[in-house]
């Protein structure tokens, strides 16, 4: 069990890996499909990557010492075994089992032989279930079968090849039971699919009400921010390419440029689009049509630059603010960094009460700069 039990939480902590780095990518990804995060679709896909993680630790699992297997192997040991259903005939040898006497069918079970077979069959059962989820109306028994086998092979030949070349003699056996067991599970995890999905909300429900978010047009509190997000990290990254980020305030002028261009004349320009709102399929539409564009926007990135102006501002002050301590001005200093600090924290929390506000409410709320520019954000008419 100590296998399987280091298996699984090695999978968990990779799984927390990918998802540090992947869930904002997975949040625009969802909100530009459907226009909202769904739970069950996020749950569905992490499960399946969770699962995949540890169909393949289960299958890599512990890994030898030493790179050199070869040297620690006897010569006659056995790398593959051929015979299809071999592990039936052990089982019978071995079981002590009396056809006439019902009571010794359960050594079939308590043979050593039963539990990795067992085993086996099921580790595919989930790709059957899960397959059957994501191409449910395209999947068949037979390709079904044809995707079990694939992936059986793959493992199995993963093991016949010593982790592909990286250790000298494969260090796990080769099974065609193996790949006859794990195809058959896949296969009855798609016929029993039905039963499970039964459960969770499907395609066709999901899909149903990314359509109703789309035509009421309601923008939801976190894709706003996720699109304010995009443009920052490509400023950032456009920056950091062609700018010496390591000065403050080259930092301060250049990313300053950037978000003026990118929050203020690029949506000036298209009427109400920036490349993050671009990306998340939604638009900004002022409240009062008889306000300009211009101001409208041009209070917008005021308002959004302000407490990152701040934050900036005390970069510049901590690194180039030293005084001697014996300077006439070393105590007003000290006081200049005391106040910056606090108002630091201040806006901090601030920011993140009025964000959860904004998040949890159940009407409608808008952020502090759409609402000082007399903007509303909207989603565009999606062609299905």
């Amino acid at each position: 069990m100590a296998i399987y039990s280091t298996s699984i939480l090695t999978a968990i902590i990779v799984l927390l890996f990918i998802g540090f780095f992947t869930a904002v990518p997975w949040a625009i990804h969802s909100y530009r499909k459907y226009g909202f995060l769904s739970f069950w679709t996020s749950f569905v896909m992490f499960s399946f990557i969770f699962y995949a993680l540890s169909a393949y630790f289960l299958v890599i699992l512990p890994l030898p010492e030493v790179r050199d297997t070869c040297a620690i192997q006897s010569l006659d040991t056995q790398h593959y075994q051929l015979i299809p259903f071999y592990f039936i005939y052990e089982i019978l040898q071995g079981s002590y089992i009396v056809w006439s006497d019902p009571s010794t069918y359960i050594n079939f079970v308590r043979h050593s032989s039963f539990l990795p077979a067992f085993l086996n069959l099921l580790i595919l059962l989930p790709l059957g279930v899960y397959m059957k989820y994501f191409r449910g109306k395209t999947m068949t028994v037979k390709r079904m079968f044809i995707v079990g086998f694939s992936v059986s092979l793959f493992f199995e030949t993963t093991q016949i090849t010593g982790l592909y070349g990286i250790y000298t003699c494969p260090y796990r056996l080769f099974n065609v039971d193996d790949l006859i067991l794990n195809t058959l599970g896949s296969v009855i995890g798609f016929l029993i699919a039905p039963i499970i999905l039964a459960l969770l909300p499907s395609q066709e429900q999901v899909l149903e009400k990314s359509n109703r978010v789309f035509k009421e047009g309601v923008v939801r509190p976190l894709p706003q921010l996720l699109a304010i997000l995009v443009d920052y990290i490509v400023v950032r990254l456009i920056v950091s390419t062609f700018f010496n980020g390591d000065d403050p305030v080259v930092n301060l002028l250049s990313m300053t440029l950037g978000l003026f261009v990118l929050q203020f004349l690029v949506p000036l320009i298209t009427k109400g689009s920036t490349l993050g709102t671009k990306i998340l399929r939604f638009r900004m539409r002022k409240v009062v049509p008889e306000k300009t564009w211009g101001t409208a926007l041009l209070k917008r990135w005021f308002a959004l630059m302000a407490p990152w102006f701040v934050f900036q501002l005390f970069s510049i002050i901590t690194r180039f603010g030293t005084l001697d301590i014996d300077s006439t001005y070393y105590s007003f200093l000290v006081w200049i960094q005391v106040i910056m600090i606090f108002l630091q924290f201040l806006i901090i929390v601030i920011l993140c009460i009025h964000v959860l506000v904004v998040l949890i409410s159940k009407n409608r709320q808008y952020f502090y700069f759409d609402k000082l520019a007399g903007i509303i954000a909207q989603y565009k008419q999606k062609n299905r």
